[in-house]
């Protein structure tokens, strides 16, 4: 069998680096997560991928006081060794750090909020992370852009025709979140996070909080938990408990069924909807596992077309 990365190293096609313009790697923060892990795989299949620094200002901008100051905080921003190494070690995939003669003839990633093209690329791919203004509040896109969308529901049909163009890069954390606790557990937490302004009555007195906790702390935590309570109706979170063995719980909104909640029924294995169904939650534990196996088979394949299609379409530009 032919690996993924001979096929594209040997294809004439495939013959652009990548430079995916992304913050510095935060490991609360999804999009900034799923930027970085792009890049990973598509060096994990033989593309030239590195990262540009959203702070890191483009040569054109020293030309005012606020671009040498916008340079300062960027220096100040990633450690001395990875500035002379171009690593960012601030990342657990160590990836490199584009450098300027790279933009010419490379594909350049934008996230969606990015507005204009900050690095006056002739090779855009535009990556909906979310719904195009929904962040900023404006939409200022270029011509002849490339647009691939996270999830059906980011995508804006009047800038993106092409259904095909789902790009679902997925990270779920396995080496972090693990079932490594099988004896008795004892005791809940709770996470907040975009269920601020609910009614926070669901956990009990003493449950530990882990908003904010770093990813290694609240494995830890989910390992020695029986329940996880989220008012966030939505978080990666959940998932990461049942991974660890622990029991989500997600607080249900009033008025919100189970069904409307989360329509696909993969989608809610493994998670109580209420404490009402937690029997449901323990019984499709595995399920859920299966599933998310499945997901990251489809997320490596998604970057490959992804490759293909991006390839293809600035080859013939």
């Amino acid at each position: 069998m032919v690996s993924n990365k001979t096929l594209i190293k040997s294809d004439p096609a495939a013959n652009r680096k990548y430079i995916i313009y992304t913050p510095l790697y935060e490991e609360n923060t999804g999009g900034v997560i799923v930027l970085h892990k792009l890049c990973s795989m598509l060096r994990e299949q033989g593309g030239d991928a590195s990262i540009w620094l959203l702070q890191k200002p483009h040569i054109s901008e020293f030309r005012t006081l606020r671009g040498w100051i916008k340079l300062l905080r960027w220096c100040l921003a990633v450690q001395p060794k990875s500035f002379l190494n171009h690593i960012d070690l601030t990342s657990p995939y160590r990836l490199p750090i584009a450098k300027r003669k790279d933009i010419a003839e490379a594909i350049i990633v934008y996230p969606e909020m990015v507005s204009g093209n900050p690095l006056n690329a002739s090779h855009v791919v535009r990556w909906f992370l979310n719904k195009p203004g929904a962040l900023t509040g404006r939409i200022e896109y270029g011509v002849d852009e490339l647009y691939f969308y996270y999830h059906i529901h980011f995508n804006d049909e009047e800038l993106n025709l092409h259904v095909e163009h789902h790009l679902n890069v997925i990270e779920f954390m396995g080496d972090v979140y693990r079932h490594v606790n099988k004896e008795r557990r004892s005791g809940s937490c709770y996470m907040v996070r975009k269920g601020e302004g609910r009614a926070l009555d669901q956990h009990a007195e003493g449950a530990i909080q882990i908003d904010g906790m770093s990813h290694q702390q609240i494995a830890d935590i989910f390992n020695q938990c029986e329940y996880f309570i989220s008012y966030d109706l939505y978080t990666m979170y959940s998932r990461y408990a049942a991974m660890c063995g622990c029991i989500p719980i997600v607080v249900p909104e009033e008025g919100l069924t189970k069904e409307a909640w989360r329509p696909d029924i993969e989608n809610r294995f493994g998670i109580a909807y209420g404490w009402d169904d937690v029997t449901w939650a323990t019984e499709t534990r595995d399920d859920l596992i299966r599933v998310l196996a499945e997901a990251d088979v489809r997320s490596r394949k998604s970057v490959t077309k992804f490759i293909e299609t991006s390839q293809g379409f600035f080859k013939e530009k």
